[in-house]
């Protein structure tokens, strides 16, 4: 079932973005002033990320964005990175096969069919250009297929933050099988679509995974939709 909730809100919103757009401003200004532009929703999900991030700082950890696409919130996570851990070993580390999602007949929403193709070499050349590199490092590859390689050539990689942001559930099930067992205690497991009818799989993979541990949400935020700490009682 859709949620119609926020209908007029987002309608309002992109109406606003088209008067923007008619109103010349030098692109410069969208980077340097980008507070002037940006809606509050999209604000409110970096807040969201800040606020989570900043409870893992003193955790020994990576980072993992799952399902990078065009690179939004890997790139902040890396900046926070930047700021808060100058001295840290903490990397950010980017998955995505930047084809595109292929959503299975009969489990996924398939409205989603070849969205969220990115172009990896300019995710790159975004590392580069901004010297990033050192701390950013992204991962084409099928999340399906291929994880179970990159964690046997990488034994010692656990994290302290993981944001899954995928939507198939295939992609859903592998991800949530490789990553969990590799947060650390108190590390933070985020969610986009947990609850949510665009990614139908979602809340029952989670659950499935994590059992009865609680399920959180911070009510400023309209997505994420969810996180899950890690408790320190290994057995859980």
């Amino acid at each position: 079932m859709e949620n119609k909730r926020f209908s007029d809100v987002d309608r309002e919103f992109h109406a606003g973005i088209d008067s923007i757009l008619e109103m010349g401003i030098n692109p410069r200004e969208f980077i340097h002033h980008f507070t002037c532009f940006t809606g509050y929703v999209n604000l409110a999900r970096y807040l969201f990320f800040y606020e989570l991030y900043k409870q893992t700082i003193g955790l020994c950890g990576h980072i993992a964005d799952i399902g990078t696409w065009k690179g939004a919130s890997f790139f902040f996570f890396v900046k926070m990175v930047k700021l808060f851990e100058p001295y840290s070993q903490t990397m950010v580390h980017g998955f995505d096969w930047f084809k595109g999602m292929e959503p299975e007949q009969g489990q996924d929403n398939m409205a989603f069919q070849g969205t969220y193709a990115a172009d990896y070499e300019t995710v790159l050349k975004l590392l580069e250009v901004q010297r990033l590199a050192d701390i950013g490092h992204v991962h084409k590859l099928d999340l399906v297929t291929e994880l179970e390689g990159v964690f046997a050539d990488n034994r010692h990689m656990r994290f302290k933050l993981v944001f899954l942001d995928c939507g198939t559930r295939r992609v859903l099930e592998s991800c949530l099988a490789h990553f969990w067992p590799r947060i650390v205690p108190g590390g933070v497991l985020i969610l986009d679509h947990y609850n949510n009818a665009s990614s139908p799989a979602e809340s029952e993979a989670l659950e499935r995974c994590v059992g009865q541990i609680e399920i959180k949400q911070m009510p400023f935020v309209r997505q994420p939709t969810a996180y899950v700490v890690k408790p320190a009682n290994r057995a859980a």
